[in-house]
């Protein structure tokens, strides 16, 4: 059961690990690396390689920061307004006013630790590139 439990945490960095480095893949071929000549031309193109996931990932971790901190409840709170309208029953709304929404949201809030960890990882892989871009 431990190693079930452990398998379960690592599942999200894991994921998300691959997803950046599908990325970074992405970047490098856009690049076209196999181009390249220079080694200062290489570096600096990988650090662009893992900026550019790092950035993507860290952002969507701090959208979710926001989010669980209520920031989009109103957006939120406003589409279901919006979308009721058309219905022909008004009385069967999920939510009667913006308080029972706002109770409801903060009752579920999203992990984001994952991605500011992947994405901040990507960063600092980043900025190792480009110190060594600048070294050479």
């Amino acid at each position: 059961q431990g190693a079930a439990r452990s398998v379960k945490r690592a599942l999200p960095y894991l994921i998300t690990t691959i997803v950046g480095a599908i990325v970074s893949v992405i970047v490098i071929c856009v690049g076209r690396v196999w181009t390249l000549v220079e080694t200062r031309e290489i570096f600096g193109l990988l650090s662009n390689a893992f900026f550019v996931p790092g950035v993507l990932i860290a952002g969507v971790g701090l959208i979710i920061f926001a989010s669980n901190g209520g920031a989009f409840y109103m957006l939120g709170y406003g589409m279901h307004v919006f979308i009721d309208k058309f219905r022909r029953d008004l009385s069967k709304r999920k939510y009667k006013d913006f308080y029972e929404y706002q109770e409801e949201k903060k009752k579920k809030k999203i992990k984001f630790g994952f991605l500011l960890a992947v994405g901040g990882a990507f960063i600092v892989l980043a900025v190792v590139m480009i110190i060594v871009y600048y070294c050479i």
